[in-house]
């Protein structure tokens, strides 16, 4: 008992010496940690994105299919160039532009490989090497000094130094160059197709322009030097990322704003059922009826008659019926005619042979004798006498064609006879 109480004591010892380590030689401090993102967030590549321009008054929508043109007016953002999928969605993009609407482009999403490259006057080249003056390859850009002004004035690209972008005119007020932290290709720029093109904003670099908008129409179109992930940065807020994005979507409070994603659609069967479920069940039940008619069936089409052998009352009920309606020669004529089938079915070539031919070809197969056979086989008429004896020999002839192989004739006609 006495030993048991010192284990304790030790243990417990032991334990608050070691809890008094942990606490000289540890220190415990609160730590945040990212959660992941869940719905909306989690499911939108745009959220962030689109958050901030809701914050700035503008209403905000990602689209994944592009059935039609945004309201007159909107802004139109294209991350991607499967828009060009549906036939003609270019020729409308032109006309959207030209009655006010106002599109941006993202140069990493390849605009410039679809049918855009047509009439947007913005192509992309590399930028100038390590000791070329950026404008000495490219033509000049010429901006307004006012909206409302006719003529442009010609600038030059300024020498940047460690300042990233800076915007002619102005955006949002800020002065000076702005730093970017997104996804900018710095090793290309981009130029006007035009030797004097009149754009109304454009922010440059020592390189050469990264954002340029042009007037369209009544509408303008927004090139940014920038890869398609720029506009899904989870963090838009860093640097001065936001008032690039901003000034590219011209934000202002009560604009529409809508994103393009991909051409994200249906599959093929869940579009087939929602399209048209009335015609896809009637085809199932016609296929379903077509399948059951053509299917291999189990049995007969009809039950197969008994085999059994009828009653010799029977028999002699339906003979006297027969020769009393149609006479003893009618009788012997069926009787012909079922040896004629019978030998036709057994015998090779039985068709085309004439009266005592096939007596002969029965004889052969049968055992039987060729000129009695070949009596019976072409009486045409006969005496009550003489009937018995002709029905006996072409029913015993009858029976020995349809007889398997290796059966015993007489037992056959022995077994089979009334």
């Amino acid at each position: 008992m006495m030993r048991d109480r010192l284990i304790g004591v030790i243990l417990a010892i032991l334990l608050a010496l070691v809890g008094w380590w942990v606490a000289m030689n540890t220190e415990w401090v609160d730590k945040p940690s990212p959660r992941p993102a869940r719905g909306e967030a989690r499911d939108n590549p745009v959220y962030a994105f689109e958050q901030l321009l809701r914050r700035l008054g503008m209403q905000a929508r990602h689209f994944e299919r592009l059935d039609g043109m945004p309201p007159e007016g909107a802004r139109l953002l294209l991350l991607s160039n499967e828009w060009e999928l549906v036939p003609e969605r270019g020729k409308q993009l032109r006309a959207w532009v030209e009655r006010g609407g106002h599109l941006a482009l993202a140069q990493g999403t390849n605009w410039d490989e679809t049918s855009l490259k047509d009439w947007v006057p913005i192509v992309e080249i590399q930028a100038p090497r390590k000791g070329q003056s950026a404008e000495s390859a490219a033509p000049r850009i010429a901006v307004p000094a006012s909206p409302a002004a006719s003529a442009g004035k010609t600038i030059k690209l300024p020498d940047a130094g460690d300042v990233n972008l800076v915007s002619v005119p102005r955006i949002f007020g800020a002065g000076g160059g702005l730093k970017i932290c997104g996804m900018v290709r710095w090793g290309t720029r981009l130029v006007p197709k035009s030797r004097v093109q009149v754009a109304d904003w454009v922010m440059l670099t020592n390189n050469g322009a990264q954002a340029i908008r042009v007037p369209v129409g009544r509408g303008t179109v927004t090139v940014l030097n920038v890869h398609d992930r720029f506009f899904m940065d989870t963090s838009p807020l860093r640097c001065e990322d936001p008032l690039l994005t901003a000034a590219a979507m011209r934000a202002e409070p009560g604009a529409v704003a809508w994103i393009y994603l991909n051409e994200r659609r249906e599959a093929l069967l869940p579009w087939l059922w929602h399209g048209g479920s009335i015609a896809v069940l009637i085809l199932s039940v016609a296929l379903a009826a077509a399948l059951w008619r053509g299917a291999v069936r189990f049995g007969p089409l009809r039950a197969v008659p008994s085999r059994g052998r009828r009653s010799i009352a029977e028999q002699v009920r339906g003979l006297g019926a027969y020769l009393h309606r149609h006479g003893r020669d009618a009788l012997l004529q069926a009787q012909q005619r079922a040896l004629d089938e019978a030998a036709s079915r057994r015998l090779p070539g039985y068709s085309r042979l004439k009266g005592g031919d096939r007596a002969q070809a029965v004889a052969r197969a049968t055992g039987l004798t060729a000129e009695a056979l070949s009596a019976s086989m072409t009486a045409k008429d006969c005496s009550r006498k003489a009937l018995p004896h002709h029905l006996q020999l072409l029913e015993s002839a009858r029976r020995r064609l349809l007889s398997p192989p290796g059966t015993s004739q007489d037992s056959q006609d022995e077994r089979r006879s009334p």
